[in-house]
């Protein structure tokens, strides 16, 4: 297995059982496997199998040609019409969910991304996934990569109305969680604005596209393994996504501040209206550049796990970085605690009139010089507020 591209190579312990032992463990936990191999025959495709479910329709198999493997398994072609994407580790039920909640489903019926047409899964994992497409996207175009955020937004608007209130405990919670396990030296917690919701869990990959007619389509992919290892399950917002595309993209090609600024008004430009408003884009408020730090976490995880030294320089890189940012909020809180304290003095004030302490005149500009410094506090808080890319 230590050749495959999904063998977790750089976190596995020496004495961890064989992949056919339904375990392995790693420093990070243990991850459950189950025998795919029989998926790679003929024989295998001729019938259902007896454990587990299949949703949707069973394919037609005319012969199996593996086109690639990656760090989520692999990916076969099954006939010419149809892929099918193999899961060697038990990450979840996300594709298959999807696939049998028939509202989700509908929602995404005419947008830009492909769902499985059918989903075998198994002990409430998804196992095999097959796709009715012919070909998978390799590279994409400067101008690809706008036109999939774009793509990208109006998929987030197809599943807006099924979207959850603001559960930032629990996204504070799986930053906790990561930074815990990966032992870095960044913290970073934010709220989040009302306006920032969570949606039904639809993994995309900059990887794995596919084209119908002469569009580019994403292809809803299964969880990635060390997210399921690090975090709990979560709906995430529609950032989140972005900000996972983004990385890929700025890791692979580079990207300075004016592509990002291009990529997040292209995912706005189809997204709903309200994740335009100022405060679901503020940095004040985790914006863009809290779920920039999620994705960047990530992918520090997916090095440690696949032994990518690459991708960790890249993403230790980026991680010193985030002090400056850090360092700028920081400067803020202290204007925001300037608010609190002329609201305050407002208050002492306002009592010191009416328990006849000192004079009318003096509380009254006591009172006023104190909402004053309150408001112009206010104003430079979100004034300094740091642009979302």
């Amino acid at each position: 297995m230590d050749g495959t591209p999904w063998w977790p190579k750089g976190i596995i312990h020496d004495d961890s059982e064989p992949f056919d032992s339904d375990r392995i463990q790693t420093e990070f936990g243990s991850l459950n496997t189950w025998d795919y191999q029989p998926c790679l025959t003929d024989k295998w495709w001729l019938s259902k199998p007896i454990d587990g479910i299949v949703w949707g329709a069973w394919p037609k198999v005319a012969q199996i040609e593996v086109i690639k493997q990656d760090r989520k398994g692999l990916l076969l072609r099954i006939n010419e019409k149809q892929i099918a994407r193999i899961i060697p580790f038990s990450v979840g039920n996300d594709l298959s969910r999807m696939v049998q909640f028939q509202p989700w489903r509908e929602s995404l019926q005419h947008q830009p991304i492909l769902l499985p047409s059918m989903v075998y899964s198994a002990e409430d994992n998804d196992r095999v996934a097959v796709y009715d497409c012919p070909n998978i996207v390799d590279e994409i175009s400067s101008t690809d990569k706008m036109e999939l955020a774009v793509n990208l937004g109006k998929v987030h608007n197809a599943l807006h109305q099924f979207s959850t209130p603001n559960t930032e405990w629990r996204w504070n919670d799986r930053l906790k969680d990561i930074e815990a396990a990966l032992k870095t030296s960044t913290l970073w917690r934010a709220p989040h604005s009302e306006v920032t919701v969570g949606l039904p869990r639809l993994n995309i990959d900059g990887k794995l596209l596919t084209t119908i007619g002469h569009k580019t389509y994403f292809i809803a992919d299964s969880r990635n393994p060390i997210e399921h290892l690090l975090c709990q399950t979560d709906r995430l917002p529609g950032l989140a996504n972005l900000m996972m595309l983004e990385q890929q993209f700025s890791f692979r090609d580079g990207m300075n501040e004016a592509d990002r600024k291009q990529m997040l008004e292209s995912w706005l430009s189809g997204a709903p209206s309200s994740y335009a408003s100022k405060k679901s884009l503020s940095t004040l408020l985790g914006g863009p550049w809290i779920w920039r730090y999620h994705a960047v976490l990530l992918a520090l995880g997916e090095a440690r796990m696949y032994g990518d030294e690459n991708l960790r320089k890249q993403a230790k890189k980026w991680l010193n970085d985030v002090s400056r940012i850090q360092a700028h909020l920081g400067v803020l809180r202290l204007w925001k605690s300037g608010l609190w304290g002329g609201i305050t003095g407002a208050v002492i004030a306002f009592f010191a009139w009416r328990m006849e302490s000192v004079s009318p005149t003096i509380a009254g500009i006591a009172g006023i010089s104190s909402l004053i410094f309150a408001i112009t506090c206010n104003k430079l808080y979100w004034s300094k507020d740091p642009d979302p890319y």
